[in-house]
């Protein structure tokens, strides 16, 4: 019979001092957030063609930028809100937050323009702000990435541009499973007061710098045996116009009729 020494027969009385783990648990839900996000959004059912939505979205865009007249503001502003009814209320919210926030950030830019005298036309650019970033998150809202990445070959966006921009979407998402695995193992194994969190997180982060650089390493080598030239072809695909889409360029057209109205033609 083997007799136990004396330490290991005593009752353990350890008892570690709490801490707060509250930015671990934060950093970590709203990580999950995020790449929940991306994948809700790449699923996505479409009423419109991706390759009509982009290009009235740019023209739009492009004409909220060039015009000088409010009244095309007010317009502009009238058809998004119609299309914001249209989103669920917590998208809604996050929307309009993001898009205020911008808004209010520009206001705080252009507010020396406007004390020093320069007129009241640089209040456009606060409301321009705002309906651009509207009608941006209106895209996103309603489109997958990987219809709006071929949406862009369609426009004859270079190919190497389009295949950089989808690829960081993909390496977004499996570098953000990564770390929450790590934030999970670090929230685990935090026993105690840790004195040292900057430390930590620290740590954590250098692993995830060397995991993107082996994963970089790894798609370099993958994509030299394909025999990779440069060229992201996208499969050809027949432009099928349906009543979304009609409307869609006919509003569209309006605008831009109402854009030279106000802005060339007498």
């Amino acid at each position: 019979m083997i007799k136990l020494p004396d330490w290991a027969c005593h009752d353990e009385t350890y008892t570690p001092d709490r801490d707060r783990d509250y930015y671990i648990t934060r950093s970590l839900l709203r990580l999950m957030l995020v790449l929940q996000a991306l994948r809700q959004q790449a699923g996505r059912q479409q009423r419109v063609s991706a390759l009509p939505g982009l290009s009235c979205t740019l023209l739009l865009i492009l004409s909220l930028v060039l015009t000088q007249h409010s009244a095309y503001l007010f317009a502009v502003g009238a058809g998004e809100a119609v299309l914001l009814c249209l989103l669920p209320a917590k998208t809604l919210r996050q929307n309009l937050a993001g898009a205020l926030l911008a808004t209010a950030f520009c206001t705080l830019i252009v507010l020396p323009a406007l004390w020093l005298g320069n007129g009241q036309r640089v209040l456009l650019l606060p409301a321009k702000t705002l309906l651009t970033v509207i009608a941006l998150n209106l895209l996103q809202e309603n489109f997958a990435w990987h219809s709006l990445t071929h949406a862009c070959r369609q426009l004859h966006v270079p190919g190497i541009a389009i295949f950089v921009l989808d690829t960081t979407l993909r390496y977004i998402v499996l570098l953000g499973e990564e770390a929450a695995q790590l934030l999970t193992a670090l929230k685990l194994r935090s026993v105690g007061h840790n004195p040292h969190k900057g430390r930590a997180i620290g740590g954590l982060l250098g692993v995830l710098l060397l995991r993107s650089q082996q994963m970089s390493l790894e798609m370099y080598d993958a994509m030299r045996c394909r025999c990779f030239t440069g060229d992201y072809p996208a499969p050809p695909t027949r432009l099928r116009l349906c009543r979304c889409d009609l409307l869609l360029a006919a509003l569209t057209l309006g605008y831009l009729y109402l854009f030279l109205r106000l802005e060339v033609l007498p």
